[in-house]
């Protein structure tokens, strides 16, 4: 799959999951009191698949949310199903040749809160933390195009800043 395309079908699983939480109301378009969001999740149906959405503040009015569509924590392998695994990661916290054992396709993206302006771009890039099954290219293909739902995808760059990124430790 060349990047074209995986940026293509990349960019329809966000928009669908995007419309998804935003309709179901479980991404905090406000912040709390003290100004900050807590990182949180929440498990949603994206085409039909169950998918993990996580978000956490980044500051500037702005929340770093990833999409885990396709997600199979069942299919881990036995060792590590016992294992807590920390829902609000870009990535699930497995080695990288584990991901197409429990999930479809990865994604984030930086959204703006301020009015929903919606997806900002990094470096013209609007997903990061990417990851994408070979073997759900058709389903993906298949799915209709959608318009965002009451956002926008921004071209504008957004600089990244020291500490946007959750890193976890092995």
């Amino acid at each position: 799959m060349s990047k074209a395309e995986q940026q293509t079908r990349i960019r329809k699983i966000m928009i669908y999951a995007l419309n998804a939480a935003l309709r179901a109301g479980v991404i905090p378009l406000k912040t709390r009191h003290n100004g900050v969001t807590e990182t949180e999740c929440a498990e949603i149906t994206v085409c039909g698949k169950p998918t993990i959405i996580n978000w956490c503040d980044t500051g500037h009015n702005d929340l770093r949310i990833s999409v885990w569509w396709d997600y199979r924590p069942e299919r881990l392998p036995k060792l590590t199903k016992n294992r807590v695994h920390d829902l609000t990661l870009p990535l699930p916290g497995v080695y990288r040749d584990r991901l197409r054992l429990i999930v479809g396709l990865c994604a984030s993206c930086y959204f703006n809160r301020q009015r929903k302006r919606g997806v900002l771009s990094d470096k013209g890039n609007e997903f990061f933390s990417v990851y994408v099954r070979e073997s759900t290219a058709s389903y993906i293909d298949e799915q209709k195009e959608v318009k965002p739902f009451g956002y926008s995808i921004s071209e504008l760059s957004r600089s990244l800043l020291k500490n946007d990124f959750t890193t976890s430790r092995r």
